[in-house]
Order: C-alpha cells, then structure tokens, then sequence
C-alpha cells in the first residue's frame, strides 16, 4: 500500500477547492470546519482527520484515494509534465496514440 502524501492532499484541496470557486471559509463551513483549518489543511501545516477528508470526497464528488494520492500516476498534471519533456516527434506520437485510443473507444 502506498504511503499517503500530504503535500498532495494540500495539493489537490486546494485545487479542488478553487475550481469549485469557493473561499476557505466557505468550504469550512460545508464540511463543518473553520477557514484556518482549511487553510492550514492547504499548505500542509495541518493532517486532516478522516471525517473531514470523507466529507471533503463526497462534496467534491472524488474518492479520499484520490484526494490522498493514491492515483497519483494519473493524475492529470504528472501526465501534462512528463508530456512537456517529450521530443517533438515522442509528442507527435503520444497525441497520435490518444487518437488512437479515444477513436477506438467511440
């Protein structure tokens, strides 16, 4: 089992929450937190407990394995920055292959 990583809890809060286009002190207060709380959550200064990180799932409708990294490998921004440092040509053929594969699955 992997070890959970809170730099991507924080992370991934944090980006949630912003997408949603909710302040800090908003989101505390739809899963029954304070905006410090969800401050310090953000930038890693505080382990959520469980109850608030279920709650947090279910709001942004995402698993708590991913919320705690567990997908990690697929997460999109790994994928954005390993794709930036293809060759010209690797990336020509990675869009190529994802063609391939969202044709396929039509």
């Amino acid at each position: 089992m992997k070890q959970v990583s809170l730099e991507i809890f924080a992370k991934r809060l944090k980006q949630l929450r912003e997408t949603h286009n909710l302040t800090t002190r908003a989101l505390g207060e739809i899963v029954g937190t304070s905006n410090a709380t969800i401050s310090r959550y953000e930038t890693g200064q505080r382990d959520p407990d469980l109850i608030i990180v279920h709650k947090l799932a279910t709001y942004f409708g995402v698993t708590i394995e991913y919320l705690c990294g567990e997908d990690a490998s697929i997460d999109i921004e790994n994928l954005m920055e390993m794709y930036s440092q293809l060759s010209e040509e690797s990336k020509s053929d990675a869009i190529k292959y994802i063609t391939y594969l969202f044709e396929k699955g039509k």
